[in-house]
């Protein structure tokens, strides 16, 4: 997945651990030794984000971070955490801790493992459509954000197909477990959670005026929340 000009500029703004960057020869035949579909996928990501601290905004408590391979790694061949997911290998993302709470799997979906009901949830399709979202994100990171609101889930699609009407659909932050529209005033998001099946509605606007200008237009389309 080639990233947006937008998350480009983000990613330039980070830092890179020089630490966990390791020779192309080297991390394919690290590799090698699991038994992967296909191990390009994996390649690719450890050359172009192993290194990288992603948050969502400048001073954000809440950071994920890729340190996947390092020479040391590679060059002892040292085991990492691995397991598998939905029928794909999955490995730590930051492989300088033990607890791996962030996994990053084989085809690029970043999972998380909740310890409080000891199981993994798919947080991103891939770890591009993460970078697109921090992003994003952090070009509205002074604006405010209100109170979450659920969503029955037989109203999301009408729910959804209003926004498209009237707000830009951002398809590059989108997946099953994410929807992103955009104004120049207004983020708003269609979350999906995983465990409790459920959809909520977030919103960051310029102000309450202009949050409940949203919520005024679900009303006139008698999409009450």
């Amino acid at each position: 997945m080639t990233l947006s000009s937008s998350a480009e500029n983000y990613i330039n703004t980070l830092d890179r651990n020089p630490e966990w960057i390791s020779s192309a020869s080297a991390i394919q035949k690290y590799l090698s030794r699991y038994r992967l579909e296909n191990s390009d996928r994996l390649f690719q990501i450890q050359q172009d984000y192993s290194g990288y601290t992603f948050s969502p905004d400048l001073n954000s408590d809440y950071a994920v971070r890729l340190y996947f391979l390092s020479d040391a790694i590679t060059a002892k061949n040292q085991k990492i955490y691995y397991t598998t997911i939905d029928g794909k290998a999955a490995f730590s993302m930051d492989n300088s801790k033990t607890e791996p709470y962030y996994l990053i799997a084989e085809n690029g979906a970043v999972w998380y493992w909740d310890d409080a009901v000891n199981q993994y949830f798919c947080l991103y399709e891939s770890i591009e459509i993460m970078i697109e979202i921090y992003a994003l994100e952090r070009d509205y990171q002074y604006h405010s954000s209100f109170p979450a609101k659920d969503l029955a889930s037989e109203n999301v699609k009408a729910i959804m197909d209003h926004f498209n009407r009237h707000y830009t659909f951002v398809p590059e932050c989108s997946d099953r477990y994410q929807y992103y529209w955009q104004t120049d005033y207004d983020l708003i998001r269609i979350l999906y959670n995983d465990y409790e099946k459920e959809y909520s509605l977030v919103i960051n606007s310029v102000s309450p005026y202009n949050f409940q200008l949203i919520l005024d237009g679900l009303k006139r389309d008698n999409l009450y929340l």
